[in-house]
């Protein structure tokens, strides 16, 4: 066992691969590719250069690397060499490949030799192997993807693989034992095959492995036409059915000539799909009794070396392909055809005598199991692995190809080995979808509540938009109000002081208030006096009305007495009358004072009962301004209090003005955090669409 660095063979453009997988699918080795990343990559070492993973990519991220480039540059520098020409030539030239022999000489290859000649060779040693040691089974080896198969993944069956170079092989050392002239030469081989530079550089022969595709693409891109150049025939002699080599079968063709009937006991085996699951099947029976064929006459590529990808010819048809090769096959069987139309061979295997020789084409391989240090994964951890990927029973192993590996179990090693992960797995990508849409739904509804809350601190913003002005009239308010509540103050300690002031007028007041009432009741007294004052007037005037009356009447009766007098009575009626004149007089008088009296008394019952009404009102009175006085008391008691709690009024509303400095203060952080918040909200709903997005 032992480990070796195989040169690359296949090139990935990372720009192109978009991780479809179809290169895992259709790889027979599909541990070489490395999915733990974004992009594929090649473990080349553990790569058997089959090439299929070029032909299965339609996105061209994929390209065959060979040595077209170092061969044209060494032969711009005068390298001498010699091409050895691989069979599948004539079917990707068709029937210019001798002219494609020209081409190459102007430019300076010395000499072409027939890969088709070294098959006929390669015959030769595969049944001097079988007649000499009687093999249990002998696996040819002209495909070197396959031996590259066996010696990493299958060493057991090394000791089974053709112990004798291939056709390239070869014909490289005929050119070597018996054409000494090219000795100094190096060797470009002109191939159809990419992997045969890993035969190269295990066996030290060959020196450019140059695809055909490789120099049709120089050809087209250069505008040459083959056409233009001579055709240049082979050093080599003439093959015969060898020139088939490039098709299925062609090998069992060839060995019949040999032996026949050897085709009976022979398995024709090619195509990815087959040739690697039958090895798998041929190292199970190895310790069995079961009976394997005596020559296994495999391909790696389905169509042969026609079809190689080194030919460019992969999805051409088979017989389109293999059309010119039945050309070319059946003008060289005529060219060795006897003129009796029968066919001998000794003439033509005396030729292949002279080339060959024991032990010169012999070969062996190395065992490079070392280059395969995959793991394997023990149950235990084989399940932490399906757990990872949420397979938790049976029923979740779909063994599906979306991963490219058909099947879970193999899926499962490779991440176990890091050369994948479990976002490639088709069930696994199910699963996180359901819990997405799961998720999806949360954020559906997240969405919502965020739409909603957005909507509540909108509403809050303008709710706090509307309170910065009522703060601002608020504010306004409260200055004005302190400022008129100020002024009040000042006029209630003002007021207050006036109060105290007039107090004493109060109190003066009440007692000219009493002493009025004090008057007026002797008012009234006096007026009663003198309503009974005149009262007696009154009756003395009735008493002089009397005496009046009496008078006069006496006057009458003098004046009737001094009639009777005579003239001696006429003194005393002259005296008479004037008693009776005083008598009248003294009766108006008395009359007119007994009126006057009479209005002087209605005036003073007038007066009087005024008087009572006037003391009533002043008692009234008195009460009033006694009320009053008391109401002016409390009232200047308040003012007193007022005035006293003012110094409490002015400084609560020097605290209100603060507090309504600090709720507007309030109200510009809460507005800052608002605005953050919906900023917030904003941000959480672009983040929540983003995610449902990817």
């Amino acid at each position: 066992m032992s480990k070796s660095s195989l040169t690359p063979v296949i090139h990935i453009d990372e720009d192109k691969c978009i991780n479809c997988f179809a290169c895992i699918t259709d790889c027979p080795v599909k541990f070489c590719m490395d999915a733990s990343q974004n992009k594929l990559k090649i473990n080349h070492d553990l790569c058997i250069g089959c090439g299929n993973c070029i032909s299965v990519c339609t996105h061209k991220a994929r390209s065959i690397i060979d040595d077209t480039p170092r061969f044209f540059n060494d032969i711009k520098q005068g390298t001498k060499m010699i091409a050895i020409v691989a069979p599948a030539v004539a079917s990707v030239f068709n029937d210019r490949y001798l002219n494609l022999n020209g081409w190459l000489k102007s430019l300076g290859v010395s000499a072409f030799f027939d890969v088709s000649f070294g098959a006929e060779l390669t015959v030769v040693s595969y049944l001097d192997y079988i007649k000499e040691k009687n093999p249990r089974t002998v696996i040819a080896q002209p495909c070197p993807a396959i031996v590259s198969f066996i010696e990493v993944y299958r060493p057991e069956l090394i000791p089974y693989l053709a112990p004798a170079d291939s056709p390239m092989l070869h014909t490289i050392r005929l050119v070597k034992e018996y054409y000494p002239e090219y000795k100094d030469h190096k060797t470009v081989v002109i191939s159809p095959c990419i992997a045969k530079r890993r035969e190269f550089d295990e066996t030290g022969l060959g020196d450019y492995n140059v695809t055909m595709f490789a120099l049709k693409q120089h050809l087209e891109t250069q505008g040459i036409k083959l056409s233009d150049y001579s055709e240049v025939e082979y050093t080599t002699p003439h093959a015969e059915r060898a020139v088939g080599f490039s098709s299925p079968g062609g090998l069992l063709d060839t060995a019949e000539r040999f032996v026949p009937g050897i085709r009976r006991k022979t398995h024709k085996v090619e195509g990815i799909h087959t040739i690697y699951a039958y090895m798998a099947e041929m190292s199970e029976l190895l310790h069995t009794d079961v009976e394997l064929p005596l020559l296994v006459d495999c391909l790696n590529c389905e169509k042969g070396c026609n079809g190689g990808p080194g030919t460019g010819n992969v999805n051409k048809p088979l017989p389109v392909l293999e059309n010119p090769i039945r050309k070319r096959r059946a003008k060289l069987e005529a060219y060795h055809r006897p003129h009796k139309g029968e066919w001998i061979y000794k003439k033509y295997h005396k030729v292949l005598d002279k080339y060959w020789k024991k032990n010169l084409y012999n070969r062996t391989y190395k065992d490079l199991s070392g280059n395969n240090t995959l793991k394997t994964p023990s149950e235990e951890e084989l399940n932490k692995v399906y757990q990872s990927l949420k397979k938790f029973s049976k029923n979740d192993l779909y063994n599906c190809t979306s991963c490219g590996y058909g099947s879970c179990e193999i899926m499962a090693k490779a991440i176990f080995n890091n050369l994948n992960k479990p976002e490639n797995c088709a069930h696994y990508i199910m699963e996180c979808l359901k819990e997405e849409m799961k998720v999806e739904e949360l954020n559906r509804l997240l969405k919502e509540h965020i739409a909603t809350a957005s909507g509540f601190i909108d509403g809050i913003s303008q709710t706090v938009h509307d309170l910065n002005a009522s703060i601002d009239m608020q504010a306004k308010a409260v200055t004005e109000s302190s400022q008129k509540t100020e002024i009040m103050i000042k006029s209630l300690k003002s007021t207050s002081d006036i109060s105290r002031n007039k107090q004493d007028d109060i109190k003066e007041l009440l007692e000219n208030a009493a002493q009025g009432q004090e008057s007026m009741k002797e008012t009234i007294q006096s007026v009663d006096g003198i309503s009974q004052s005149v009262e007696g007037i009154s009756s003395a005037i009735k008493i002089i009305t009397a005496i009046a009356a009496n008078t006069n009447l006496l006057s009458m009766n003098a004046a009737i007495e001094a009639a009777h007098a005579g003239d001696a009575g006429r003194g005393f009626a002259v005296v008479a009358d004037e008693i009776r004149r005083l008598s009248e007089s003294t009766r108006e008088n008395s009359r007119i004072i007994s009126k006057t009296l009479k209005t002087i008394i209605d005036n003073i019952s007038i007066t009087s009962k005024r008087s009572g009404d006037t003391d009533s009102r002043i008692t009234e009175m008195s009460k009033e301004i006694k009320g009053f006085a008391e109401t002016m008391t409390g009232l200047i008691n308040t003012f007193n209090e007022l005035s006293a709690e003012s110094y409490d009024i002015t400084t609560s509303l020097g605290s209100l003005r603060d507090q309504s400095a600090a709720v507007r203060t309030s109200y510009s952080e809460m507005l800052t955090m608002t605005d953050k918040l919906r900023d917030a909200m904003h941000e959480l709903t672009a983040l929540s669409q983003n995610k449902q997005a990817v």
